[in-house]
């Protein structure tokens, strides 16, 4: 029999088919919808009839042909529609394979992206299609694979439970109540899987040096950050709208989502350690 495989061998294997989940499965195709147009030169208030009937909060104006722009109903105020197009801005503007972590940082410019198909705008995402179920479950995997890859960091560089000096008696005394209620429930788990994102962030965060590896300037933006996951988890699994506070935290999550895909932050905590020790 083979001899067991290293924690950190097995991490890096979890976060190869993890990276692939993220990378292939999900994609602004699985959010847009198509984008109706009409012509420049049809009248404002046909394109106004037309959104207020189908609700529409976006409609497209083609010119020669091609999709060129488009308005909203703010903008419908008399004349031709032509008159009243706005030009696609470049960043708003993404392929349909483009990653639901791409579509989530260009809303944090914006609120709506549109989608290019073959050269051509054809669909559009607004931040009604982010309450779809897609973008809730990449979610819900992202702030997941965040979650494990500080209890793996924990347990790297604080085995045994040596970690408990470093959290208050409170919010260590939640843990071990928990932990005893799932015991007792026939679900038997370690303490370390019973501590919350923010607990975890407090332990891998005590040590200073460990702030900017992690991506943060201070323990109170960490605090901040974490508590702003925490509550985006549970409106996830609640099933809750996500309001605009929580599509500001999903934003923000996005934009470094490739290292916590990589665990490229703990990483480099743990190595950073190992080589101090």
């Amino acid at each position: 029999m083979s001899e067991p495989v290293h924690a950190s061998i097995r991490h890096a294997r979890s976060v190869a088919r993890l990276s692939h989940t993220f990378s292939e499965s999900l994609s602004a195709s699985d959010l847009v919808e198509p984008i109706v147009s009409l012509d420049e030169n049809q009248p404002a208030s046909m394109g106004l009839d037309l959104m207020r009937a189908r609700e529409f909060s976006v409609l497209g104006v083609r010119h020669a042909g091609l999709v060129a722009g488009w308005v909203n109903q703010e903008d419908l105020t008399g004349g031709t529609l032509g008159e009243h197009m706005r030009e696609f801005a470049p960043e708003s503007v993404l392929d349909e394979d483009a990653g639901l972590d791409v579509v989530l940082v260009a809303f944090g410019k914006g609120e709506r992206v549109f989608i290019r198909w073959l050269g051509e705008v054809a669909g559009v995402i607004t931040r009604q299609d982010l309450q779809k179920a897609p973008l809730r479950m990449w979610l819900f995997g992202a702030i997941t694979l965040f979650d494990l890859n500080m209890t793996w960091a924990i347990e790297e560089l604080h085995p045994g439970d040596t970690w408990t000096d470093r959290l208050s008696p409170g919010r260590l005394e939640k843990a071990r109540v928990l932990c005893a209620e799932r015991a007792r429930c026939g679900n038997p788990c370690r303490l370390v899987d019973c501590l919350q994102i923010k607990d975890k962030a407090d332990i891998l965060s005590r040590d200073v040096q460990n702030l900017a590896v992690l991506g943060f300037t201070s323990r109170r933006e960490a605090d901040r950050f974490t508590q702003r996951i925490e509550s985006l988890r549970n409106h996830l699994a609640h099933a809750q709208e996500l309001e605009g506070e929580h599509l500001a935290t999903a934003s923000s999550l996005a934009t470094y989502i490739e290292s916590i895909v990589q665990g490229r932050g703990v990483r480099q905590v743990v190595e950073k350690r190992r080589a101090g020790d």
